[in-house]
């Protein structure tokens, strides 16, 4: 599947941009009697934009701040559960060697999570959390999902999906990237910037009895 990422914004813009990415054709998926294969579908349970903005005002406090990354191709770094699924290569992603080069259809075991699979959104998640929960990043409970706090730094960890958002004392959030880096594959961290397709800056701004104070703006006029 190839598309234009942010296709309604203006030409040149950083943010628009052509992404491919092969996926598992879930439509057409038998079992070993040709019929329609069911999957567990456990259901994933990504972090809600309330403990997002939570998190931006953990980020506003003073001393602290809030950054943003993502994931490095999230699905595929979690192990695919459940039924084991054999998949067709196309023919342009076959190894170049006389072996396969005999074989009329061949088909491979599915290790990964694929995008497209009905249950690789869970089994990321499970991998997250198993990986962050290794570098003390402990869950916060049912109540918010793919929420997580780190005690020793005081971080405040977001997962949305692939987009992680980490906010807490701002001599600390190297460090809580570092310890993230070292279980899972994660771009850079940037300031807040773009997430979830808002624009969000901090800024200062003087209060009507004079105090100084951060805030953040958020901007979808994109």
């Amino acid at each position: 599947i190839c598309v234009e990422k942010n296709s309604e914004l203006e030409e040149g813009h950083p943010s628009r941009k052509f992404k491919g990415r092969v996926v598992f054709l879930g439509n057409q998926v038998l079992n070993q009697n040709y019929e329609a294969a069911v999957f567990q579908d456990q259901g994933n349970a990504p972090a809600t934009m309330e403990v997002a903005r939570v998190a931006d005002c953990i980020g506003c406090l003073p001393g602290h701040s809030v950054e943003i990354a993502d994931a490095v191709q999230a699905y595929v770094q979690a192990e695919l559960g459940g039924d084991a699924c054999w998949v067709h290569l196309p023919p342009e992603v076959r190894p170049q060697s006389s072996l396969w080069s005999k074989m009329r259809d061949p088909v491979v075991r599915l290790k990964k999570a694929l995008y497209g699979h009905p249950d690789s959104g869970t089994f990321w998640e499970k991998h997250c959390a198993v990986r962050a929960s290794e570098v003390g990043f402990k869950a916060v409970g049912p109540e918010w999902p793919s929420v997580y706090i780190h005690a020793e730094l005081r971080l405040f960890l977001v997962v949305y999906v692939d987009d992680f958002k980490l906010s807490g004392p701002t001599e600390n959030l190297k460090k809580g990237w570092a310890l993230l880096r070292g279980r899972l594959g994660i771009d850079p961290e940037t300031p807040l910037g773009h997430y979830l397709g808002c624009n969000q800056t901090m800024e200062e701004t003087m209060l009507p009895d004079g105090h100084k104070v951060r805030r953040i703006v958020y901007d979808m006029s994109q």
